[in-house]
């Protein structure tokens, strides 16, 4: 099966992830756009033997973190970037990867593994971490 074949089912849900890991439409549709060039001039880069839908993903999260402006933790001024948004991005960046693929995309621990190059015991933590860290948001005086 095609490159295209394999990946083209999965977009809308990867531009979905992107648009939330982000916080835009445009810029998460760009880095989709930049990881499928990628992949059209690396076709080796796709294991075609494995889940298209995890590779997808993996070669997203690949791209995403090789740029190290991705990794730092965003600050944002109150009225740059809507609500939701903005309590997404305050979730360090790893942790929010990890729990965007568990929550939204409904990915397993072992495929989130997979995808980040890590352990299932690391996923667990780093989903644990991004849940202490909306808590945190959440938190009030009573």
């Amino acid at each position: 099966m095609s490159l295209v074949a394999n990946t083209a089912p999965h977009l809308p849900y990867l531009r979905r992830f992107a648009r939330a890991l982000t916080g835009g439409q445009k810029s998460g549709d760009t880095y989709v756009i930049n990881v499928l060039e990628a992949l059209v001039a690396d076709p080796n880069s796709f294991n075609a033997d494995n889940d298209p839908r995890v590779e997808l993903f993996k070669a997203f999260c690949r791209y995403w973190n090789s740029i190290k402006i991705n990794l730092d933790k965003d600050e944002f001024a109150p009225d740059e970037i809507d609500g939701a948004s903005r309590r997404l991005d305050a979730i360090t960046p790893l942790p929010r990867q990890a729990f965007l693929l568990m929550a939204v995309e409904d990915f397993t621990a072992a495929e989130i593994a997979y995808i980040l190059g890590t352990s299932e015991t690391e996923v667990a933590q780093l989903v644990d971490q991004a849940g202490r860290e909306i808590a945190q948001q959440v938190a009030t005086d009573v």
